[in-house]
């Protein structure tokens, strides 16, 4: 969008408009000159697609409203606001001295200077505060100086103009604001706080401190924001050991993730540090550092009874302005200095010495990894459509320990079932009959297959012509084997055999069904089945290499599937292998079971392990889907 100088210059017929300043979050900004005052402003324009909107402009009225009830020596006076045929202007004071972003990497600062501009933005932030007025987006952009050299805080309620209660992202992933000075809450869609504001203001002097930003902007704002949610900031020190351990410690509380580990309020956060900075080069380090803290609350005068503190309430009764006149209620030493309109306000020196230990005059520049701020939604190139609550497109960080301990669980109740075993095999018959001379109804026979198996027992007369007995093997109604012996006429209905059943030594193994049948050529007479258990090595069976195999394919499977989705290389491929994968636990864990000889096998069992054990797999698919997930996010951020 370009300005449409026409409509803007109708909307303000007061006001002479100018060329262009610049592009911001709000959208075009324009000069202009009062033609009565000769007052110079700048003029904000919100973007006509933005102002067309009924909700934007009733937010744009009762925040500006708000805004110009703002009266605070370092907040950007409002002097007017117009609606004019679908506009939204604020008209404000031009503030011709750069900003503290343009400073620092032109210039850098020391760390005496660093803390005076946070003090001076804490003062700001309290009386917007206490107003009712969150800035939403502060960092050293948003802070200007103007031709006198004070600091202000400009371009407050934008992001509530546009999302009301929302921070707001395109679908593509930039941001309405900045990430990199984002709190948590923001990113998460929670409701907002003057924690927020302190969030960012804590942000900014770890940057100004350090040349570095707790979490590093590599031009990802997703990636950005998700470390602000779900990681912690690398301690200051350890980025910079020369910073001094208070103002460290004011610093990182500042930025704690929890709103509720910060402070307060923004006069506390400006207490705590004048403090800091007081017990570090002695209560007047402020006067020294050129840059006036213009505040009658504590936050200047947090050194008790110092030179700091009277001259910032002072400075307050008399604000600095452009005349080469200096108020005797302010030292020399602090009054700021006499600029030409336009220009920006040097800073004084300090001195080389305070009353408290050397003045430290080392400057802090801008990390060489260090990257502009990026991320950033232009209004003037996006569509209201396609904005949405930042919390829709910041991904979801859900802790990948449910889904493990889901995995685990499931898994492990899949092993339980699989060795109690939900039924048990129905074994029945008329005949009474003793293996191995044991009873199969008083104990489990333990069969050695390698070795004949005496088979025994008496039957009715309708077995009576019976003159063979067949022996064999079965699990969940599959056949291991089956061996015929002949048997004499039975005698008085007894009857006694042995049988050869060595060829079924390598298919049976643990628990099984054990079937006698009486035959008479080829019919069947009568039979009994009955729970058994072979002596043979599982692992020596068919059965048993066969569920070896199973294990170490499910487990190379699993380690494979598992591994590629943390890599974020499968998606719903990676999620149905992990289910069939569980399945084939299930089964191999009822086919343990079985192999070892705990548990004959069941169809309900095996269905319930089946389905448990996909649950299990599922799980950890998600798991490791996460898992990828925040790897991905960490490797965009690094």
């Amino acid at each position: 969008m370009s300005a449409d100088h026409d409509l803007v210059a109708a909307a303000l017929p007061g006001y002479e408009v100018g060329g262009e300043l610049g592009r911001g979050g709000w959208g075009v900004v324009l000069e202009g000159r009062h033609r009565q005052l000769g007052r110079l402003v700048a003029i904000k324009q919100l973007p006509l697609v933005f102002a067309n909107d009924p909700d934007v402009r009733a937010r744009f009225v009762t925040e500006a409203r708000l805004l110009a009830a703002l009266d605070h020596p370092h907040i950007v006076p409002i002097y007017d606001y117009v609606e004019h045929e679908g506009l939204c202007l604020l008209v404000m004071e031009k503030l011709p001295g750069g900003t503290v972003w343009d400073r620092f990497r032109r210039d850098a600062l020391n760390a005496q200077t660093s803390c005076a501009v946070v003090l001076a933005t804490c003062a700001g932030l309290q009386c917007a505060h206490e107003h009712g007025v969150l800035h939403r987006d502060v960092k050293p952009e948003n802070l200007m100086f103007s031709a006198a050299g004070s600091l202000k805080v400009t371009d407050f309620g934008i992001a509530k103009m546009l999302g009301g209660g929302h921070t707001l992202a395109t679908k593509a992933g930039e941001v309405v604001g900045t990430p990199v000075y984002m709190a948590p809450e923001q990113a998460r869609g929670d409701p907002l706080s003057p924690a927020t504001d302190i969030y960012a203001a804590g942000t900014m002097l770890y940057e100004l401190l350090t040349g570095r930003l707790p979490f590093p902007d590599k031009g990802d704002p997703m990636a950005t924001l998700y470390q602000h949610v779900h990681e912690v900031p690398q301690p200051i020190l350890s980025v910079a050991p020369n910073v001094p351990a208070p103002i460290a410690e004011v610093v990182m509380r500042a930025i704690a993730t929890s709103a509720g580990d910060r402070y307060a309020s923004a006069e506390d956060l400006g207490v705590a540090l004048s403090q800091a900075a007081g017990q570090v080069w002695g209560p007047a380090w402020l006067a020294g550092v050129g840059m006036p803290v213009l505040s009658a609350g504590p936050i200047a005068g947090a050194p008790s009874g110092s030179a700091a503190g009277a001259t910032a309430t002072a400075a307050t009764a008399a604000p600095p302005t452009v005349s080469p006149a200096v108020s005797p209620a302010v030292p020399a030493a602090v009054a700021p200095p006499t600029v030409a309109p336009g220009t920006a306000a040097p800073v004084v020196p300090p001195p080389t010495e305070g009353p408290g230990r050397p003045w430290e005059q080392e400057t802090v520049p801008l990390h060489p990894d260090a990257r502009p701020h990026s991320g950033r939604a232009v209004l003037t190139d996006v569509s209201p459509t396609d904005l949405v609550p930042v919390e829709h497109v910041l991904p979801s960080a859900t802790p990948t320990r449910v889904p493990v301990l889901a995995a685990l669980g499931l898994l492990l109740l899949t092993v339980a079932v699989a060795f109690i075993g939900v039924s048990s095999p129905a074994h029945a018959g008329q005949v009474r009959l003793t293996v191995n001379g044991v009873d199969p109804t008083v104990a489990t026979p333990t069969l050695d297959l390698s070795k004949p198996v005496h088979v025994a027992g008496t039957i009715g007369a309708g077995a009576s012509d019976a003159d063979r007995v067949r022996l064999s093997f079965s699990v969940l109604n599959l056949t291991l084997g089956s061996r015929v012996a002949p048997v004499s006429p039975p005698s008085g209905g007894a009857f006694a055999t042995d049988v050869d059943a060595s060829g079924s030594r390598y298919l049976a193994a643990g628990r099984l069904t054990a079937d006698v049948t009486l035959l008479h050529g080829s019919t069947r007479r009568e039979h009994r089945s009955f729970a058994a258990r072979a002596r043979q090595p599982a692992l020596l069976s068919a059965p048993g290499a066969g569920g070896v195999a199973l294990l170490l394919f499910v487990v190379a499977t699993a380690e494979s599937l598992l591994r590629s989705m943390r890599r974020g290389r499968r998606g719903a491929s990676g999620f149905v292998g992990m289910l069939l994968v569980g399945t084939a636990f299930g089964a191999g864990a009822v086919a343990a079971a079985w192999l070892l000889g705990v548990t004959e096998p069941t169809g309900t069992t095996v269905v319930v392990c089946a389905v448990v054990g996909a649950a299990g797999g599922g799980a950890a698919a998600e798991a490791a889907r996460r898992a990828g997930r925040r790897r991905a996010m960490r490797r965009v951020a690094a």
